[in-house]
């Protein structure tokens, strides 16, 4: 992205990371339309690997940063979705806090993620982590 493509992207930021009742979550900096990928511009250089819970839960890392895999990546089918380019750099979208009544939907399991309604600035982003992860399995004991 060059200076020019960088000064336009700003008309397509819609949010920001910020301080929530669930800690830290995804916060619309003005009214998101219905439809809209607030976070288009994140992560444009990097894919996913597919790394299953056994292998990421075998290998020789410190717990802590164990526990960041598991608080921000999807856990689909017993498989890790995770960042290419390490766990220090994830998009905003993996802060979007769990709701049962969501106003951000995935129709690719999590991969991207768009306004389900209006949201009015000021608001927080959430999404139904049932929807595209085995979220009840994986921290609900």
């Amino acid at each position: 992205m060059n200076k020019k493509q960088f000064l336009r992207s700003l008309g397509d930021v819609y949010c920001r990371l910020g301080v929530t009742k669930h800690g830290v979550g995804v916060v619309a900096i003005r009214r998101i339309p219905k439809g809209t990928d607030p976070f288009k511009h994140c992560d444009a250089h990097g894919d996913v690997l597919e790394i299953p819970r056994a292998e990421f839960d075998a290998a020789d890392a410190p717990e802590e940063a164990k526990e960041l895999v598991r608080d921000f990546c999807a856990l689909q089918d017993g498989v890790y979705f995770v960042p290419d380019y390490g766990i220090d750099a994830i998009d905003k979208s993996f802060f979007l806090n769990h709701s049962k009544t969501p106003n951000m939907v995935t129709h690719d399991q999590g991969e991207t993620f768009v306004a389900k309604r209006a949201i009015k600035k000021g608001e927080e982003l959430t999404a139904d982590y049932d929807t595209y992860q085995e979220y009840k399995k994986a921290f609900r004991k």
